[in-house]
């Protein structure tokens, strides 16, 4: 099986947008397929995030018929993305990246691709300057975890993170 990785531009808006939803059903939210295809469509337009495709060979043996991923051209779909989101560091006075989603579609789960996903984005990160990629994931969800710190993400100890709804 064959997955190449590349940065999804405005015509991926809608085949990024229905992973989105699913993404965003993964964590109890209701299905909205037009809002999610907006929501994306508009980080986009605006180059509010970088987002992160893994195109999937169709043709292959693992027998998934395409209208379980999106296609994106003749043979490929879109099996996972990751989306980060720019922002900068005062103290460090350089560029900094959340990273707020990471998906993979369900039929090519344990295949690799989230760790190629994250791979691609500290390359990524690397080449555009980037100081360091930040993420936050649920206590409860030891597998990314593992993931994370298998590839170089550490637990912070010198800082408490706090959330207020508004």
């Amino acid at each position: 099986m064959q997955h190449r990785i590349r940065q999804a531009g405005l015509p991926d808006s809608n085949e990024v947008g229905r992973l989105f939803n699913e993404y965003r059903m993964f964590y109890n939210q209701n299905a909205d397929i037009e809002a999610a295809r907006q929501y994306i469509r508009e980080r986009m337009e605006r180059h509010e995030s970088v987002i992160l495709v893994v195109e999937t060979d169709a043709e292959s043996d693992h027998g998934t018929d395409v209208s379980n991923g999106m296609s994106l051209s003749s043979g490929l779909i879109c099996t996972g993305f990751v989306q980060l989101y720019p922002s900068f560091s005062s103290v460090s006075m350089g560029p900094v990246w959340v990273l707020n989603d990471l998906y993979v579609h369900p039929d090519y789960r344990q295949q690799g691709i989230a760790r190629k996903l994250l791979q691609a984005a500290k390359q990524l990160a690397s080449e555009r300057g980037v100081l360091r990629i930040s993420l936050s994931t649920e206590l409860s969800n030891k597998q990314a975890q593992a993931l994370y710190e298998s590839e170089g993400y550490a637990q912070d100890t010198k800082f408490m993170y706090y959330e207020l709804n508004v």
